[in-house]
């Protein structure tokens, strides 16, 4: 029997650690009950997915539906250009629930949290904002020319100017990036088409593959051109580990750094290899954590 919600996501080879690693904690956390498990193939030979295959409802073959116009071919830019597209490789579901292959749920309330907030919604996803980001935050896109003569600076500006406009990026300026490494969005809803386009727009200024990660840009355009259809997410149902002070750990658990604690429902570990590690407090000690 198919269930309403569909979780999505996908890696290649050189990934496939972080992956197993999300789908056992989707396992572990019973979060596969009510949701169905589909995942991208990437690769020519997908043969180390046999490993779990047992908890993957359906695997597809992903394609690049979307037109590039430089050389370079990686498989994982799939995983990129694929996503306003995941619905059409996976009909048949009222939601879509996409999760970075580098993510790791702690709590099933992070799920739950993503389909409530598509209850009357389109989309649920979270900013790269949180108070305890604050100290690891540095570069707050303002670079000092001479005496009170500053330049704006700072990826997402940079990248909304050369990808999509000037204008975009001077609104956007002051306003925080959405993260879609993990979100939710309705089947029915418009932003579907609406990101195709605004992806495709961006591609269209790419000359060279760093365009590539153009995804999250025009997917942030249309957060903020249709902000009334857009729930924002607590940042402990997407919390981004490298920008983070130490987190404090509990038995299996993550708290926030900040009062009042709260439990992190979903670690995102963008910018880490699986061979990494990273640190947080644990009875009143540092210790290490491995990832994987």
């Amino acid at each position: 029997m198919i269930k309403k919600i569909a979780i999505v996501t996908g890696a290649d080879k050189k990934y496939f650690p972080f992956l197993k690693n999300l789908i056992l904690s989707l396992q572990k956390t019973k979060s596969l009950e009510f949701c169905d498990l589909c995942v991208l193939e990437v690769d020519e030979r997908n043969d180390y997915l046999e490993e779990i295959d047992k908890f993957i409802a359906v695997r597809k073959k992903a394609l690049l539906s979307l037109k590039l116009f430089f050389k370079e071919r990686e498989n994982w830019y799939k995983l990129l250009t694929e996503r306003p597209f995941i619905k059409d490789y996976f009909p048949g579901y009222q939601k879509y629930i996409w999760l970075d292959a580098d993510t790791e749920v702690f709590d099933i309330e992070g799920i739950k949290n993503l389909v409530e907030a598509t209850e009357k919604n389109d989309l649920a996803i979270s900013p790269e904002l949180n108070e305890s980001y604050v100290f690891k935050n540095t570069k707050f896109g303002l670079k000092k020319i001479f005496s009170s003569f500053y330049k704006i600076s700072g990826w997402s500006f940079k990248n909304y100017n050369k990808y999509i406009s000037k204008k975009l990026g001077e609104e956007l300026f002051f306003k925080p990036l959405f993260n879609n490494g993990v979100f939710c969005l309705r089947s029915d809803s418009r932003i579907w088409e609406d990101w195709k386009i605004e992806y495709q727009n961006a591609l269209n200024n790419a000359k060279t593959n760093y365009g590539i990660k153009t995804d999250q840009l025009s997917l942030n355009k249309l957060i903020y051109e249709n902000f009334k259809i857009i729930s924002i997410l607590d940042a402990t149902n997407n919390w981004i580990v490298s920008k983070s002070e130490l987190m404090i750990k509990k038995d299996d658990f993550f708290f926030t750094p900040s009062f009042p604690r709260r439990k992190v429902n979903i670690l995102h570990y963008t910018n880490f290899s699986s061979q990494d590690n990273f640190f947080c407090v644990e009875n009143n000690q540092n210790k290490k954590i491995s990832i994987i």
